[in-house]
C-alpha cells in the first residue's frame, strides 16, 4: 500500500516550529550506479564530487552549455554511485538532460519513487529521532545510512533532518511519532528551506540563471578548480572576470500572499529581480546587486532586505 501524504497547514518560522514531521512529495529522488558513475556526474555538476565522503552532501547545479541551471541537486553518495534530491516539477525533464550522453559510459540514471522522503524538524526533533535510529547525523556526518534508511542533517535555519525511507519505516515513524509531532507537508520544508537561504529551482526558473546568482558558491556547490563539467567554460569565465552582477536575497514583503515563482521584482517601474521561491511574505530572489539598497516592490508591496545565515559577497565599489 503506497505512504499517505499528510495534507497542508499554515507553515511556520524555525523559531516559532514545533515538533513536526512533514512529507516532501515536492521533492523526487533519483540515482547514479555503475562502474562510471562518479566519472560521469563529475562531468555534469557544478561540485566536486571526487572529493566528497558518504558522510557529506551539497548542493550542485546541473547547467546547460550556456551555464544555466536546468536544476539543482541535493547529492549524496549512495552505494557504488550517487543519489540526488530536485523538485519533483523538474526531475523528468532533468534525468533526460542528464541522460544525453550516458550511452557512452558504463551507468545507470533513474528516478525512485520506491522510497519515501519525510523531514523532521521543529522542536527537539533531535530527542524525537533519538530512539528511531541508532546514529543521527551532525555537523561532521552530515549523512548517515543504517539499513535502508538514509537521514541527511541540516543546519539552518534550524537543526532538521530529511529521510529517505521504506514504506514500511515510513509508517513506523508516523505512529511513533503520532501525538507528538505536528503534521505537515512539502511547504513547511520549503519555507525552512527559504529562511535558510538555499535556493529552490522549481519549472519557472530552469534555465534562468547562472549558479552563482543563486548564491551557490556560497553554499559551497561551485568549484572553480575540477576538471570540465557542462557550462564549466561560461561559469568559470563569468566568475573570473567579474562579471556575476547577481545575487539571491532574502525578502518580505507584508501582506502579500501567494508569491509565485519567476514574479518579477521591481524597482519603480523597471523589472530588476525576479523571485526563486516563496513561501507567501517570505521569498528568496535574484536582483541586480548594485539595486539592494534601492525602494524595491512586488506586487506593489514595498520589500524589505533579510539577513541570509551566509555571507553573500559583492564587490566593494557596490556596498
Amino acid at each position: 500500500m503506497a505512504f499517505t501524504s499528510f495534507p497542508p497547514r499554515q507553515p511556520f518560522a524555525s523559531t516559532r516550529l514545533p515538533l513536526t514531521l512533514m512529507t516532501l512529495d515536492d521533492w523526487a529522488l533519483a540515482t547514479i550506479t555503475g562502474v562510471d558513475s562518479e566519472k560521469y556526474i563529475q562531468g555534469q555538476v557544478t561540485a566536486d564530487v571526487s572529493q566528497m565522503t558518504e558522510h557529506q552532501h551539497v548542493l550542485a547545479a546541473h547547467c546547460d552549455a550556456k551555464g544555466k541551471m536546468w536544476s539543482n541537486l541535493r547529492l549524496f553518495r549512495q552505494g557504488d554511485g550517487f543519489a540526488w534530491l530536485e523538485r519533483r516539477s523538474l526531475r523528468d525533464a532533468q534525468l533526460t538532460e542528464l541522460k544525453k550522453y550516458a550511452v557512452f559510459s558504463k551507468v545507470a540514471i533513474a528516478p525512485d519513487d520506491e522510497r519515501v522522503l519525510l523531514g523532521v524538524a521543529g522542536f527537539q526533533a533531535r530527542a524525537a529521532l533519538a530512539n528511531l535510529f541508532s546514529e543521527l547525523p551532525n555537523s561532521d556526518k552530515q549523512v548517515i545510512t543504517e539499513g535502508a534508511s538514509t537521514v541527511l542533517w541540516f543546519e539552518h535555519p534550524a537543526e532538521r533532518f530529511l529521510l529517505i525511507v521504506d514504506a514500511t519505516t515510513a509508517e513506523t515513524l508516523v505512529e511513533k511519532l503520532r501525538g507528538e509531532a505536528e503534521l505537515n507537508n512539502s511547504q513547511q520544508w520549503l519555507a525552512l528551506d527559504i529562511e535558510a537561504g538555499i535556493p529552490v529551482i522549481d519549472t519557472a526558473n530552469s534555465a534562468q540563471f547562472i549558479p552563482q546568482a543563486t548564491n551557490l558558491q556560497a553554499l559551497g556547490g561551485i568549484s572553480f578548480k575540477k576538471g570540465c563539467y557542462t557550462g564549466q567554460e561560461i561559469i568559470s569565465k563569468t566568475e573570473n572576470l567579474g562579471k556575476v552582477k547577481r545575487r539571491m536575497f532574502l525578502g518580505v514583503a507584508r501582506g502579500v500572499k501567494d508569491l509565485d515563482e519567476g514574479t518579477e521584482v521591481f524597482m519603480e517601474n523597471e523589472p530588476m529581480g525576479r523571485v526563486i521561491q516563496s513561501d507567501g511574505e517570505h521569498f528568496l530572489f535574484v536582483l541586480t546587486y548594485e539595486y539592494m539598497d534601492s525602494e524595491l516592490y512586488v506586487k506593489d508591496v514595498p520589500v524589505e532586505i533579510l539577513p541570509l545565515p551566509y555571507e553573500v559577497t559583492v564587490p566593494a565599489s557596490v556596498i
